[in-house]
């Protein structure tokens, strides 16, 4: 195994307008943190963003579970570990730890897929990384379930538009500005006395600056003694499901 081929390391200190009013920031701003960080190693293991641009080739998040310990505050420290961990038939995988000064308080997996922009279907991650084989690593994390249970009917709503400024390297809608999409629904008297520790989000399909979009969440079920919502995300003009995700939440 190569040396880069070892889990990764990167620290990121917590910047003053990341937290929210409770002092702590965002799952979103972990999710930021990740994307980061796996830009950064896939980019030393030649697969990054240049690479697969020659290769015809560009990355897209398929899904991503993310659970929190606690959440870093201002001036805090959070050192984030990746690698990946397998590939499993059209999808990448990569985990995540996250640890603080003193300890792990975050773990994390997500899986990807090589999309061909030619004919906008994914191809095999074997098949793009020219054979270079992925060992099979220690999962982080492993996905609660084989798909998120859709949102049939939302108790909570807001409509919302994406801008230019949520548009990412690819021309689409940044997929952490869907994370944020998605809470936007929830209630603020429930963000004003808890904090969202986890999320479990699935992107099927992709949009751009200008469509407008339906959010939507419902509470569903307890979790690990936890509170759980169901969210989702669809865009007005066809309909269509942009994502869905389940967050956890405790008091704060």
């Amino acid at each position: 195994m190569k040396p880069t081929e070892h889990p990764f390391e990167q620290t990121y200190s917590i910047r003053s307008y990341e937290p929210r009013t409770d002092g702590r920031v965002s799952i979103a701003s972990i999710c930021n943190y990740m994307q980061d960080i796996a830009s950064v190693h896939a980019d030393s293991l030649g697969f990054g963003y240049e690479a697969l641009q020659q290769s015809g080739h560009f990355w897209i998040l398929a899904r991503l579970h993310v659970m929190m310990d606690r959440l870093p505050g201002y001036s805090e420290k959070a050192t984030l570990k990746t690698w990946p961990s397998a590939n499993e038939r059209l999808v990448a995988m990569r985990d995540f730890l996250i640890n603080d000064q003193e300890k792990r308080i975050g773990h994390a997996t997500s899986s990807w897929v090589a999309m061909n922009l030619e004919t906008h279907r994914p191809d095999r991650p074997e098949e793009v990384l020219n054979g270079r084989h992925i060992p099979e690593r220690e999962r982080a994390l492993i996905f609660p379930t084989k798909a998120i249970t859709r949102l049939k009917e939302a108790n909570h709503t807001t409509d919302l538009k994406a801008r230019r400024a949520d548009i990412d390297i690819n021309g689409h809608v940044n997929n952490v500005r869907y994370v944020e999409f998605c809470m936007e629904a929830v209630p603020h008297s429930w963000t004003q006395s808890n904090r969202c520790m986890g999320i479990d989000i699935q992107f099927r399909t992709e949009s751009f600056a200008g469509d407008e979009y339906s959010a939507g969440c419902t509470e569903s079920e307890q979790d690990n003694g936890m509170d759980t919502f169901l969210h989702s995300l669809t865009r007005v003009s066809d309909n269509k499901e942009i994502v869905r995700m389940r967050s956890w939440w405790k008091r704060s």
